[in-house]
């Protein structure tokens, strides 16, 4: 990031509380103050694996489709910007104290995500920012990035414990919405969804796990953990399906 007035690199871990520049000493933006953010999501329109998503600090997803383009509000300071594609990712850190306007590119040559930030002065926001409607966040997070990583699965395992099922070893992985069985010796995952489960019961010293369709899945975990995971598992699908 760059100070607005002095154009100086700022440190990389300056607290997004300080509101001067440690060069020159001017202020970085004008607290209380909104500015917009148009982003454009440029390039092919049949762009494989869909849209753009982007997070705005952690806290706001949007989704933006080739060839279109969003406009938001933001207000001034610091700001993190995350765009994904896939399995790509480019993040963007700013101070906006400015209108902006943000273009995004999936390079298909590259396999990179590629952004270009443009300040917008005052006799470029009537063209850029003409009949612009503000656009409403996809999902808003209230826990930061943890129910983004939920949602995408990308989140931490609460409990991972050894297990079987059937003839096959392996690692039973319990997360916040779902439970992952993979072997090593079979590269597929076993993945089950709270949201689809009917009835977790106890089978001789197993956990059977009855799916919608009368579909049971049925993993031997050890003892010394057995209770402490079937409780985890009731109370994650009573949450999940009320």
């Amino acid at each position: 990031m760059n100070c607005p007035n002095c154009k100086s690199v700022l440190p990389d871990k300056l607290s997004n509380k300080i509101n001067f520049c440690p060069v020159c000493g001017g202020k970085l933006f004008e607290d209380g103050k909104e500015y917009l953010v148009e982003i454009t999501c440029t390039g092919q329109r049949n762009l494989a694996g869909g849209a753009i998503m982007l997070f705005v600090d952690d806290t706001s997803l949007y989704e933006i489709d080739p060839g279109e383009k969003i406009c938001i509000i933001v207000r001034a300071g610091f700001h993190t910007f995350k765009f994904r594609h896939r399995i790509r990712n480019k993040t963007v850190q700013m101070i906006v104290s400015n209108n902006f306007s943000i273009r995004a590119y999936y390079n298909s040559l590259s396999g990179l995500i590629e952004t270009v930030v443009n300040e917008v002065d005052d006799k470029q926001y009537s063209l850029t920012f003409v009949n612009a409607q503000i656009a409403k966040p996809v999902m808003v997070s209230s826990d930061g990035q943890k129910s983004f990583d939920i949602m995408l699965g990308e989140d931490d395992p609460e409990y991972e414990v050894s297990a079987t099922s059937g003839f096959k070893e392996g690692i039973l992985r319990l997360y916040a919405e779902r439970l992952e069985f993979s072997c090593e010796k079979d590269f597929k995952k076993e993945i089950i969804q709270y949201k689809d489960v009917v009835a977790i019961k106890k089978k001789m010293g197993s956990l059977d796990i009855q799916c919608v369709g009368n579909v049971h899945k049925v993993y031997s975990i050890p003892k010394d953990i057995y209770n402490e995971a079937l409780a985890y598992l009731n109370n994650r699908t009573a949450d999940i399906n009320g």
